[in-house]
């Protein structure tokens, strides 16, 4: 059996992608329409087993007069267009240049490639070396409008996902306006499913919200110019039954960081339909004869073993065909950020003295946050100035590399190239450069304005004046910031009947810009940062194998927020700092334990003021540094599984465990000390039940099936935030001698 297949089989009309992991199958009714059939679990074969049989219902039009009872108001389709009946919510909208809607496509034809389908200009999933992939083109055109669309299905040999996106093109010889193109649309029967969705807001990102799914329409999406911390562009279906270790999840998440939306519509048949794409708020797209619009890919990726398969699917697909090859798989240097140590108030003297002292505390880069540049005291200045305030550092950025260079480190800088103050040289030379709408002047943001990224002009200064820096001050890191959505969605250079072109032309900018950069240095870590997880997606992941999830370092929120972006996003990605306490967000007064812990579990740095500590806590530093540097490839390259949610549980436990499941580090969290609580009890499914294993402080010995079955009781710990850490080891040999039945 060959690992992976898509074939057309003519005399059912049925398309069926297949690997190891899944099936998806559509069904070519009337030779027409591209009706959904099946994803999930791998099946060899369909014969339409679940089809439902086609009943005649009242006010359903019908397309075909030999079969009234077909209608698309009924039928599960991959696509839908207005005006055919299907009163549902489209996935494309067309609307010539005579004010009329397009939307009557006849199928043409299909293509079945052996290579993945990849959208020119945007984000996308890799090809692998050695890794098969496949692709399945199904062409539509309406002959009328003269309007063709391709749906476009790429299936993995390594991976459950499949990878969907559409392309619109303009055959005819007049321009015709695309207002709405979405990425992936399927219906099915509604079996009882819930839908998991993310909300959130700034310190306070990845919170997971579960509901029923009741008729009509449920909606969750961005139009702030960016993915957003309030509902990021992630969707799973699942049953009522799924944990975090048992049932069937079908999940989807867009590559893309702009505007988006994630529609659930139950309708008065028990017929559900998903949808994910570009937001149509405030979206229209002229197409000039022979152009084409496409749109971002949709990831869809099922589960049979709970969300935690699901996470395991992402997190295996993004580390290997989504983020930078070159950082993928790299450990990342452990890092101090000047952020919360000094804010603003940074000097060469003070910046100096803290590489020193980061490098005898075994730190690995010292970051320069804000206010290292022209005039920046404050928020309200300076953005797009980007020269070394000649006050703080008379002699530019070079001695700090040098320092660090001579100490065995490395140094980084903060960047938010996409913004523009109004108190600033730039903003005096080119006042028309920020994103504007005419006869209104600029709303302010945190005190500043958005470039104009749409614009050729302003894509190419971004572009020269980082490659400058990079070249003459050559950091090993940046951290590149984006602390406002859009308000202004308008350009200067835009033609009225293009306005609604904004928003993409922007990320499409934006993407321009990173793809050449990081193409052009790529051993420089860039690290994504939009007010902590305001951007925190799968589109910046292409370019940025790294994101810092939230201005919230506080250890008991960042317990939920790191929690809810495992479920799309592995350890690596997410940059969790050991910071102060009292916490500088919160006040709370959380343990170095705990809070060391919380950020041990992903990519660890510091925000802190080493300069101001005293010698017990320098000691503790030295040492956390120390036993993390032992443990990170664990958490790097291992499996990351979810046991306890914040979200339900009223603690929360997660592990890492390596590839032969021989070594485990859990982490058990806890809010207060509880009288009443004699021990907790932690099931521990993901171990191999085979293996024995032995705990590192104990020395007690169980079996994996013993941890998955019984569970292991843990002792509370007197105080608030406690934390516990197991570390398991698997023995040489395997299943112990113990009670026999």
């Amino acid at each position: 059996m060959q690992k992976i297949q898509i074939f057309y089989d003519a005399k059912q009309q049925l398309f069926h992608l297949s690997n190891s992991k899944a099936s998806y199958i559509m069904e070519l009714q009337e030779g027409t329409w591209l009706l959904h059939r099946y994803w999930g679990a791998r099946l060899s074969a369909y014969h339409g087993s679940n089809r439902p049989k086609a009943v005649k219902r009242t006010f359903a039009a019908s397309l075909t007069p030999e079969n009234p009872a077909f209608s698309l108001e009924i039928e599960p389709q991959e696509f839908s267009c207005p005006q055919q009946g299907d009163y549902r919510e489209p996935s494309l909208s067309v609307r010539r240049t005579d004010g009329y809607l397009s939307g009557r496509m006849q199928y043409q034809g299909y293509e079945i490639t052996d290579t993945l389908h990849i959208p020119e200009g945007l984000p996308h999933i890799r090809p692998m070396e050695n890794k098969g992939a496949k692709s399945l083109s199904v062409h539509f055109q309406d002959v009328s409008s003269h309007v063709s669309l391709t749906l476009h299905y790429s299936i993995l040999e390594d991976s459950a996902a499949i990878i969907r996106s559409a392309s619109v093109t303009n055959t005819g010889d007049s321009p015709v306006y695309v207002e709405r193109a979405l990425s992936a649309l399927m219906d099915m029967a509604y079996g009882k499913e819930q839908l998991a969705v993310f909300y959130g807001t700034h310190q306070k990102e990845f919170q997971l919200s579960r509901q029923d799914i009741g008729h009509g329409v449920t909606s969750i999406g961005s139009t702030r110019g960016a993915s957003s911390p309030q509902y990021p562009p992630f969707a799973a279906l699942c049953a009522p039954e799924a944990t975090e270790h048992t049932g069937e999840v079908r999940a989807f998440h867009l590559i893309y960081s702009g505007n988006h939306c994630v529609r659930a519509e139950r309708d008065q048949y028990d017929h559900l339909r998903l949808a994910i794409g570009i937001h149509p708020e405030n979206f229209r797209w002229k197409l000039l004869p022979g152009e084409s619009f496409q749109t971002p890919q949709a990831v869809l990726v099922y589960s049979s073993q709970g969300f935690n398969g699901m996470s395991q699917e992402f997190h295996k697909l993004y580390t290997n065909r989504l983020f930078p090859r070159q950082w993928a798989k790299r450990i990342r240097p452990i890092l101090l950020n000047s952020w919360e140590m000094c804010y603003f108030d940074v000097s060469e003297e003070k910046m100096l003295q803290a590489i020193e002292k980061a490098a005898s505390l075994g730190f690995e880069l010292v970051v320069l946050d804000d206010g290292w540049f022209w005039h920046r005291n404050n928020s309200k200045s300076s953005l797009g100035d980007w020269q070394a305030d000649p006050e703080k550092f008379p002699h530019g950025l070079n001695p700090l590399l040098e320092c660090a260079k001579s100490h065995g480190i490395q140094f980084g800088v903060w960047f938010e190239p996409e913004m523009i103050s109004p108190d600033s040289a730039l903003m005096r030379a080119h006042p028309d450069w920020c994103a504007q709408i005419p006869g209104y002047a600029p709303l302010l943001g945190r005190n500043q304005l958005v470039l104009d990224l749409t614009r050729k002009e302003i894509q190419d200064y971004v572009l020269g004046i980082l490659s400058s820096f990079l070249e003459s001050c050559p950091v090993s890191y940046v951290k590149w910031d984006m602390n406002r959505h859009i308000t202004d969605p308008g350009s200067l250079s835009l033609p009225k009947d293009r306005t609604g072109e904004f928003y993409h032309r922007y990320m499409l900018g934006l993407y321009h810009i990173l793809g050449n950069l990081t193409e052009r240095f790529p051993e420089v870590l860039f690290e994504n940062c939009s007010s902590g997880g305001g951007r925190f997606d799968a589109g910046m992941g292409f370019y940025m194998p790294q994101t810092w999830c939230s201005d919230n370092t506080d250890a008991y929120d960042r317990q939920a927020i790191q929690y809810g972006a495992s479920y799309l996003f592995p350890p690596s990605a997410i940059t969790a700092h050991v910071s102060a306490a009292p916490n500088h967000q919160t006040g709370r007064q959380i343990p170095l334990a705990a809070r060391a812990a919380v950020a041990s579990s992903a990519n660890m740095g510091y925000e802190w003021n080493i300069l101001e500590l005293p010698l017990e806590e320098q000691k503790q530093i030295l040492a956390h540094l120390s036993e993390y540097k032992a443990e990170r490839a664990l958490i790097y390259e291992g499996k990351f599984y979810r046991l306890r949610s914040p979200f339900t549980d009223g603690g929360c436990a997660w592990m890492a465990v390596d590839a032969e499941r021989t070594r485990a580090i859990i982490y058990y969290f806890v809010k207060e000390y509880d009288t009443s609580v004699l021990s907790y009890l932690l099931k521990i499914p993901y171990l191999d039940p085979q293996k024995t294993y032995a705990e590192k402080v104990t020395g007690r010995r169980f079996t994996g099936e013993e941890l998955r079955y019984a569970g292991i009781a843990l002792l509370p710990v007197l105080g608030d935030y406690p934390v516990i850490k197991l570390e398991l080891r698997a023995e040489a040999r395997s299943i112990c001698q113990g009670t026999a039945p």
